[in-house]
């Protein structure tokens, strides 16, 4: 049978088929110094500070704060993998530092978070995702020191790389499910950074729970007002791991479970007035597990109560300043290869000038404890 060049070319066309292959497209407070008595080198945490495990997030603007809702459902999605191994414990060389006490720290409110939209918080923990700024994988990582039993940091049941702080409204509360958060940039050391370098941003009576703050960030936790942390940890800290701001004398900012590890300075920094309480909390590697600010354009009273407190190889559990009638009270706590456990200074309202160093130890007025507090 004979076909005519136009039959043939249309034989042709209808039997072809596209093999043409697919290819998946991929995205490759103002202590000046970084503790006591030094010469202001910051001490190291090389080792605990992970060099990757975490994506950019191309979903949203890096602009504003990330959606709460998706975040509670990337939370719920990724809980489901847990891992059972226990990790092992790498600890960082312990360095002295001398004492700062944060200029972010002024206790005006919130920084450059005013240019930011604040998503209010979905009471439940399975709320729809609507486009949150957030790049979540559900397989399971570890942290860089032991299980959360035994003072080191959990498994995480999945990771998730926020574009932009996430904001937990006045009086909400969010269960992330144990999953790890950070932002996906380098920490900066011990730079100021503001409320929109957090990871989270907690207005006044919201909570916080079953989070692990991830090494790739540089403000961790901001508090504008008194708030709740349950089971918070942090990785690796970087400028500092918690902030307290703008809470009012007569409130109190709770902190129960939880830990941190390589803080070249602080942990908690209380910039606002009155009490933060922190129980049963693990603390490794670091310089001040609690400050009181020593030099914000505001000053006031602050007291910080501790109870349970795990603490290894570090500078102070708490730096008070006394003339402003601070106290620290601690009780039933451990603590090993730390220099003091509570110091107090001469703070200011100077933002330019230095707090000094006036005393240690148990006094009874000031720094309160006990034979409880083993110290090792």
């Amino acid at each position: 049978m004979k076909f005519s060049m136009v039959q043939m070319a249309a034989l042709a066309l209808a039997l072809g088929v596209s093999a043409a292959p697919a290819f998946e497209k991929r995205d490759c407070d103002e202590d000046t110094g970084f503790g006591r008595n030094s010469s202001g080198n910051a001490r190291s945490t090389t080792g605990l500070r992970p060099s990757s495990g975490f994506g950019n997030s191309g979903s949203a603007s890096s602009s504003g704060f990330a959606n709460l809702n998706g975040l509670k459902a990337a939370a719920a999605s990724s809980s489901t993998t847990k891992k059972s191994s226990k990790t092992t414990t790498t600890k960082a060389s312990k360095a002295t530092t001398t004492d700062s006490s944060d200029s972010d720290s002024k206790a005006s409110a919130t920084d450059d978070s005013s240019a930011a939209t604040s998503t209010k918080a979905s009471k439940s923990s399975a709320a729809k995702s609507s486009g949150a700024a957030a790049t979540t994988k559900a397989s399971s990582t570890s942290g860089s020191s032991s299980d959360s039993s035994g003072g080191s940091l959990p498994a995480s049941s999945g990771t998730s790389v926020l574009s932009a702080a996430q904001t937990i409204a006045a009086g909400d509360s969010f269960d992330g499910g144990m999953v790890m958060f950070d932002r996906g940039v380098s920490c900066t050391g011990q730079a100021e950074g503001g409320d929109s370098d957090a990871v989270f941003q907690i207005e006044n009576g919201g909570s916080l729970s079953n989070v692990i703050i991830g090494p790739n960030q540089i403000e961790g936790v901001h508090c504008q007002g008194a708030c709740t942390l349950t089971n918070v940890w942090w990785s690796a800290v970087c400028e500092d791991a918690f902030t307290v701001k703008n809470q009012d004398a007569g409130e109190t900012t709770k902190i129960i479970g939880g830990g941190a590890f390589g803080a070249d300075d602080k942990v908690v920094q209380h910039n606002g007035a009155g009490t933060i309480s922190i129980s049963d909390f693990t603390v490794d590697t670091f310089g001040k597990l609690y400050r009181s600010c020593g030099n914000c354009d505001s000053m006031y009273e602050r007291h910080v109560i501790m109870d349970g407190i795990s603490a290894t190889d570090g500078t102070m559990l708490a730096g008070i300043n006394s003339n402003y009638g601070d106290s620290a009270t601690i009780t039933n706590s451990v603590v090993t290869g730390v220099d003091d456990v509570c110091v107090t200074f001469t703070g200011t309202d100077d933002n330019s000038q230095e707090p000094t160093e006036n005393g240690s130890g148990n006094d009874g007025t000031y720094c309160i404890y006990g034979s409880d507090v083993v110290v090792s």
